[in-house]
């Protein structure tokens, strides 16, 4: 499988989550759901999945990726952001390799802002794996078992297309 044909089978399963896709072309695929649930404080989250296909997933690349999605998120659906309203983003570099730096970045990093926050995420397609943060945050942790479910959906491991 391409990075080109794993961001293909994300699109769908977006779509069937009920996702809106905001972008799609050859490299990079936006999908957005708002989500407004009781046990989250009444809070709603704006959750933006930002996929890039690239040869090489990189730890920089990753992390400059992850950046630029937050603050995507936030100028595009975080003007309202406060006690009850927050802006998530799943980023996803989608490559035939990852390194190593990539990989320990999506394990351990939670980039945050204010009523903000990105869950980086590599698919090492040649090693077949998906790597994401691995723990419990203490900034957002009620919305962690909702993330990694969004995770699961839309990103699947490699092995299961």
């Amino acid at each position: 499988m391409t990075p080109l044909e794993y961001r293909a089978a994300v699109e769908s399963r977006m779509v069937a989550a009920g996702y809106q896709i905001q972008q799609s072309d050859a490299y990079g695929l936006i999908g957005y759901r708002k989500e407004f649930k009781l046990r989250w404080m009444a809070s709603t989250l704006h959750l933006l999945v930002h996929v890039t296909a690239v040869p090489q997933v990189t730890g920089q690349g990753l992390m400059e990726h992850t950046q630029a999605a937050l603050e995507h998120a936030k100028a595009t659906r975080g003007e309202m952001r406060g006690l009850q309203s927050g802006v998530a983003v799943i980023t996803a570099a989608v490559g035939e390799t990852a390194d190593e730096a990539a990989h320990d970045y999506a394990r351990r990093e939670i980039v945050k802002g204010f009523a903000a926050f990105a869950w980086p995420t590599v698919v090492d397609l040649g090693a077949g794996v998906r790597t994401s943060h691995v723990g419990r945050p203490v900034i957002g942790a009620v919305f962690t078992p909702w993330m990694r479910q969004q995770i699961e959906t839309v990103l699947p491991q490699p092995g299961e297309l």
